[in-house]
């Protein structure tokens, strides 16, 4: 991407310690995620920071003001989006399973538990990230990176947000309850 064209608001909230630091961490996941040749419980252990770090960084990623995006039919996320995937966490097998709950707070719904899958939190976690920093690298106009910017930030809160609270308390247990990941 280059910044020469952006807009001096974009590149001003490009520079914003949030931003630099949810970018930093979603790219740190995706290179993680995409990371071929490493040692399983080493894949294992840097995920798990990964997810805390990514978390954190989406929390405190602070939600851009819509001014350039509009609906426009250029980008196609099926065509611009390589899926890089290794899949390294579905060697986890069984334990890659595990039992939740939608929303844990809505108690009057009484909701049955369902099983979770950390490969599907993964996966959509990081096709989340991947799509929005393709528009940001490839493209780079103010309408594209304005659009991924919010994204990242209605992603955490509406999608990869959840499904990342979710496979990290799977790896909070899976590392802390004795039934250690590998």
């Amino acid at each position: 991407m280059t910044e020469n064209h952006l807009s001096t608001d974009i590149i001003e909230f490009l520079e914003r310690p949030s931003t630099k630091n949810f970018l930093f961490a979603a790219r740190k996941f995706v290179e993680l995620l995409e990371t071929t040749n490493i040692i399983k419980k080493i894949f294992y252990l840097k995920t798990h920071t990964a997810l805390l770090d990514l978390y954190l960084a989406g929390h405190k990623l602070e939600q851009i003001e819509l001014k350039y995006a509009v609906e426009r039919k250029g980008f196609k996320r099926e065509v611009e989006f390589e899926n890089k995937n290794a899949n390294l966490i579905a060697k986890l097998g069984a334990k890659a399973l595990y039992w939740d709950v939608f929303n844990p707070t809505q108690l009057e719904d009484n909701e049955a538990a369902i099983q979770g899958w950390l490969v599907d939190d993964f996966a959509d976690i990081y096709r989340d990230l991947k799509v929005e920093l393709i528009k940001i690298d490839n493209i780079g106009t103010d309408e594209a990176v304005e659009k991924a910017l919010w994204r990242f930030k209605w992603g955490f809160t509406n999608h990869w947000g959840n499904h990342c609270i979710s496979a990290l308390r799977c790896f909070h247990y899976l590392n802390y309850d004795g039934k250690q990941i590998v």
